[in-house]
């Protein structure tokens, strides 16, 4: 059960989700309407500068609202309630009481205290509660219906991570790699209508659908070149799919060199 992933996929969920929902509301700079105040935007301005100086060679997220704290995620929905959130979440009370439930676990997971076992199902429960409202709410203003999954983060082991993406959006790992490297893809999505979701990480031209949402993939001789790519898909398990068999998906791209 991995509520460290279920944790930080719902974090970036609300992330992305004020990003969309504040900048409907009031365009490109959306910032500059955000009732939070200077010195919490200059603490996630110097947490940025100090992760940039200490992963120099890591692909790092340049949006200053992934350095924010949980904390500021529930308070900027508070203040801004009515731009938008209150459509996609419905009661703000009982929104309050789940994101402070997830705040107070956040911290026990944060330094590796066990959490106990009815803790964990409630992160996997909320998560997929609010991240189900979000995608619903979305689909809503941005698509004619509300059928079918999309890809809301994908990351890989050496740090090449994307969120929010597009349709067939390439993401291009920061640093090469060498024959009989290893890497892990995981990617987050939610059905919006609840059910199950099968997922498919591999090469081009070839599909690997199961349950998991993690693969891990060893690079081989024949994929030396400039160009090896790792399609990332998912779909619901119902009869019909947004693109023939699948409902979105997303690529990866690794320089391969030789092992020396």
């Amino acid at each position: 059960m991995d509520v460290e992933s279920e944790l930080k996929n719902l974090e970036n969920s609300l992330r992305d989700f004020i990003a969309f929902t504040l900048d409907r509301r009031y365009g490109d700079d959306w910032m500059s309407a955000l009732q939070v105040s200077a010195d919490r935007i200059s603490r996630w301005r110097d947490r940025q500068k100090s992760e940039q100086k200490r992963l120099t060679t890591n692909a790092l997220e340049t949006r200053i609202l992934y350095y924010a704290d949980f904390y500021d995620l529930r308070h900027i929905i508070s203040k801004h309630w009515d731009d938008g959130f209150a459509e996609a979440f419905g009661d703000k009370k009982t929104l309050e009481v789940l994101l402070t439930e997830m705040e107070k676990l956040r911290d026990p997971n944060a330094h590796r205290r066990e959490l106990h076992e009815y803790q964990k199902h409630l992160i996997i429960g909320v998560s997929g509660e609010l991240r189900t409202r979000i995608m619903k709410s979305r689909g809503k203003r941005e698509v004619p219906d509300d059928y079918f999954p999309v890809i809301e983060a994908v990351a890989d082991s050496l740090g090449n991570k994307a969120s929010n993406t597009a349709y067939a959006q390439p993401i291009c790992a920061a640093t090469p790699v060498r024959v009989r490297d290893e890497v892990e893809i995981q990617v987050f999505s939610s059905d919006p209508l609840g059910g199950n979701l099968e997922f498919s990480i591999a090469r081009i031209g070839a599909k690997d659908w199961g349950a998991s949402n993690a693969r891990r993939i060893s690079f081989m001789e024949s994929d030396i070149g400039r160009t090896c790519d790792i399609n990332v898909m998912v779909r619901s398990q119902r009869p019909y799919h947004a693109y023939g068999d699948f409902d979105d998906f997303v690529w990866y791209r690794y320089v391969v060199l030789p092992r020396e």
